[in-house]
């Protein structure tokens, strides 16, 4: 963990700003100043608009006249972090590069300029592809990039033509892009071990077809774990064609492990109805889950114009036990190029996958606690910088959720201020702040309760919503503390003066 520390010098807002922005090159200092001076403010605040982030006329000003700037660019902002997250990687043995893909919608914004249509052709916005990087514990390490874009009108449902596009031209092309930055990671890293982790819009065959060639080149380069979407012809039977599920169906179950599954409603598909969805709701349990795996090697698909390699993987299934009744049992089934040749390996797969889940965590902070839909910039050349701003400030948010979790008993000052946990100590505890820093669990929990969180001894860990709330309370909290510090003499208890004790 001192290793971790030294490559994540945590501390005021403004410091943390500077560590993840001092290394921008927006051509002008003046403006690469603006940038950790406006990410420090929105740090303080994610929920906040622009306008509230900042402090008066002249700051807001400058602020939306950054966004406008030419040189401020999605890739510009995000550079600067993705070099400091780079850093952080190098301290662990083992991370996850998870991608996934979210919608922003701003149909309501009918000035903005530059959205395009989404999934229903009746809101209007923008895709995000985002790319983020976890230890296996799930605590985020930083954002590796971030892909922008929006659909043309005339391109919207018409999935035929868009098939008939090599690759490289195609939008799914987004997850080989990403996977290619993971490879790069896995290069600057070479002590780390890296692997690409995607959903089932991530099963591509050049995925894998990608892997292979670098892996002859000698080049470096991450593993793959995906979740199936097709289920691929691998196989000959005495029926005819064997796909991969009914392969893995057919070896021996290599064991059972429990998963906690959250409940979640979700649109599904109707077979035989065309357009026709239904809502399908799955309930919070312990899901008891049959491990199954074997090695596949599937058929080679058509692509005009040119020649796939054949690949092989391995594929990992786990199957629910003794659903509920009227649900469907669960049923994951994962592509991996990690070697999977004992139980306790095929565990270990479904373990990594579960991690997964955090991105879609991250992107619920991002929209609803950073409220990037809320955003009343005019075009997209100034609504995407501002969005990647966001970005990294979610990140930030998430962050201080997991490392309270996972590495509770570090002092509190790698993340706070000495005015953010003194007021906040003030405000909680209603004593004067102790001379020795209390730890980062202590604090988290304590400014998860600023934010609504009850601490009670069976409620758990804080999540992410009770975080971004308190950060809105706690930038007020610290600005007056530092104003009742400079007009209060200093106490000569341990005790609170009268006024603030009530």
């Amino acid at each position: 963990m001192k290793q971790h520390l030294a490559a994540d010098p945590w501390g005021p807002s403004l410091a943390w700003a500077q560590h993840e922005f001092g290394a921008a090159n927006l051509g002008d200092k003046r403006r690469e100043d603006r940038l950790v001076n406006l990410a420090a403010r929105m740090a303080q605040s994610p929920m906040q608009s622009i306008p509230a982030a900042c402090k008066g006329l002249a700051e807001t000003t400058a602020a939306y006249r950054f966004f406008s700037q030419d040189t401020s660019t999605v890739e510009a902002i995000i550079q600067p972090h993705s070099k400091a997250t780079i850093e952080r990687v190098k301290a662990h043995q083992f991370v996850l590069c998870v991608q996934d893909t979210t919608e922003a919608d701003y149909t309501k914004k009918t000035q903005l300029q530059g959205s395009g249509p989404l999934s229903d052709k009746n809101r209007r916005g923008f895709f995000a592809h985002n790319h983020l990087v976890f230890t296996p514990q799930g605590v985020p390490l930083g954002m590796l990039g971030t892909k922008i874009f929006n659909r043309k009108d005339a391109e919207h449902g018409k999935a035929k033509l868009r098939k008939q596009k090599p690759i490289e031209q195609k939008e799914s092309y987004r997850w080989i892009e990403a996977f290619l930055e993971a490879c790069e990671l896995a290069d600057q890293a070479p002590q780390t071990q890296v692997v690409s982790c995607s959903d089932r819009e991530g099963d591509i065959y050049e995925m894998f077809s990608q892997h292979k060639q670098r892996m002859e080149q000698g080049l470096s380069v991450a593993g793959l774990l995906i979740r199936c979407h097709h289920d691929r012809v691998v196989d000959k039977d005495a029926q005819g064609n064997m796909n991969l599920k009914k392969k893995v169906r057919s070896t021996d179950i290599l064991g059972t492990v429990e998963v906690e599954i959250q409940q979640t409603q979700r649109m599904q598909k109707v077979k035989g109805g065309k357009g026709t969805r239904k809502k399908v709701t799955r309930s919070q349990r312990t899901a008891q889950l049959e491990i199954r795996a074997t090695t596949v090697k599937p058929r080679v698909p058509y692509r005009k114009n040119t020649t796939l390699p054949s690949v092989e993987f391995q594929v990992v299934m786990a199957t629910e036990k003794n659903p509920p009744e009227n649900e469907e049992p669960i049923e994951w089934v994962l592509l991996t190029t990690l070697p999977v040749t004992t139980a306790q390996e095929a565990f270990r797969i479904i373990e990594l996958y579960l991690v997964r889940w955090e991105i879609e965590v991250y992107h619920r902070i991002l929209k609803s606690g950073c409220k990037i839909e809320d955003l009343q910039l005019k075009d997209k050349a100034r609504l995407e910088p501002a969005i990647a701003l966001n970005m990294v400030i979610a990140w930030r948010v998430m962050y201080i959720t997991k490392m309270g979790r996972t590495c509770p008993d570090l002092p509190c000052d790698v993340v706070f201020e000495e005015d953010e946990w003194q007021s906040m100590w003030i405000i909680h505890k209603k004593e004067q702040p102790p001379k020795q820093k209390p730890t980062l669990e202590e604090c988290v929990r304590i400014l998860a309760m600023l934010g609504g969180f009850l601490g009670r001894k069976h409620d758990g860990h804080p999540g992410a919503q009770t975080i971004w709330r308190g950060l809105e309370r706690l930038r007020d909290l610290s600005m007056a503390w530092k104003v009742f510090q400079h007009t209060q003499p200093e106490p000569e208890d341990n005790s609170l003066p009268q006024e603030m004790a009530h």
